[in-house]
């Protein structure tokens, strides 16, 4: 998300080496298809994009953009995330927008420059026209197009849902910051350091300026941010939130709270709802991640994501849980009551059963496990507090399978 670095001549000429790397494997990508002409592409990117393997000819698909961070490149990206294979195993486009090294060396998206950040102009417009080609092109769902970015991409996911809010379902922040935070070289640097704070209501008013005529929705925002993160300070991801929320006209205080999502003591996931009870906000806070993308290595069928510069193993593959939290897949659910007595008993639990898998389930340490035949149930007698339910399937090739956390609230008998 760098708006600007400055390296001694050695280091730029191993900068220049590994951005020709980038910009050569990026041109030579795997599955990735350049689209040169796709409209008139004030700024100056590049269009690729990745076809599902089997295409369901009788249906309109979702699509996906995916946006690179700094030093990387369409192809680094899709590795890294993973996003096209999940799209082959769903069903979807996945588009890759590209950064020139003639526009910047370092490959930043620039987020922080007026000319590329308001509505129409720019990269930003580079980016719409692209998703409009791909509506013209292919048999697209203009109801489920979805945005998602890391670092610089991050920021400029940010800039495309609140130019073009009716244009986006949803869309995921990892590493970003509020629409305009940076304005200007001065004010992109003051943002990365987390010194660019405003109320909610002015964050907010930044957004709503560029579309005064706009009544619809805003898109559903997932916001990821890692508390020792040295690039981007944490206050970016709060500031974010605070925009967020006051575009959806809901408090700045989550819903729910869940410490050790999916049994990984370093994720806290906030929920924040609507009035419609709808969930319109994730905040995922990450202990121990510095600048970079949670992923889940592996052959595995949920895992994803590949080992780089700007990833990091937490057991957490984020391009999938990214794809539920949008309302892109299925989210695995744990079925079960959400709301009991103080030591309520014989309450149950359960998640689909398949043959041969074993059941890891866990609960606040107060309850006691009545039942667990290792069947995809659990029957327990609730303690005296709040708490959260989890399991983790594995089958018999050692794969493991995370359902989502849910929080039992504890009411007063």
């Amino acid at each position: 998300m760098s708006p600007h670095c400055k390296a001694s001549g050695i280091s730029k000429f191993f900068l220049l080496i590994l951005l020709l790397v980038f910009h050569f494997t990026s041109t030579h990508a795997q599955h990735l298809i350049r689209i040169k002409h796709f409209g008139k592409n004030n700024g100056h990117l590049k269009m690729y994009v990745h076809i599902p393997s089997h295409i369901d000819k009788s249906k309109s698909l979702p699509l996906v953009v995916v946006l690179h961070g700094c030093l990387q490149c369409a192809s680094k990206v899709q590795a890294q995330t993973g996003w096209s294979k999940i799209g082959d195993e769903n069903n979807f486009y996945v588009m890759y927008p590209q950064q020139r090294f003639v526009n910047n060396p370092e490959r930043c998206f620039k987020w922080y420059k007026r000319r590329h950040n308001n509505k129409n102009r720019g990269e930003n417009y580079s980016i719409f026209e692209m998703i409009e080609y791909m509506k013209s092109t292919y048999s697209i769902d203009a109801k489920q197009v979805y945005i998602t970015g890391l670092s610089a991409g991050a920021a400029m996911s940010v800039i495309m849902m609140a130019n073009y809010p009716e244009t986006f379902k949803a869309g995921s922040s990892m590493a970003g910051g509020a629409y305009k935070a940076g304005n200007g070289m001065v004010s992109g640097v003051l943002s990365l350091v987390g010194w660019r704070i405003k109320t909610p209501e002015k964050w907010g008013n930044i957004v709503r300026q560029q579309n005064p005529n706009y009544t619809g929705e805003y898109p559903k925002l997932i916001i990821y941010q890692g508390n020792n993160d040295w690039v981007v300070n944490k206050r970016n991801g709060v500031e974010l939130m605070k925009q967020w929320t006051n575009l959806q006209n809901i408090n700045i205080k989550p819903s729910e709270v869940i410490d050790g999502f999916v049994k990984n003591k370093d994720i806290q996931r906030n929920a924040y709802i609507n009035k419609e009870n709808k969930e319109v906000l994730v905040f995922y806070k990450v202990n121990k991640l510095n600048h970079a993308l949670l992923i889940d290595p592996g052959a595995c069928p949920c895992q994803g994501g590949k080992r780089g510069l700007f990833s990091r193993d937490k057991n957490f593959n984020s391009s999938l849980w990214t794809a539920y939290d949008f309302g892109l897949l299925a989210t695995p659910q744990i079925v079960g009551k959400t709301n009991v007595k103080r030591l309520e008993e014989k309450i149950l639990f359960s998640v689909p059963y398949s043959k041969n898998s074993k059941y890891d389930w866990s609960f606040p340490e107060d309850c006691k496990v009545i039942s667990n035949e290792n069947n995809g149930t659990i029957t327990i007698n609730w303690g005296k507090v709040a708490g959260a339910v989890n399991v983790v399937e594995t089958d018999t090739n050692n794969c493991k399978k995370q359902y989502k956390t849910i929080f039992v609230r504890v009411e007063d008998n």
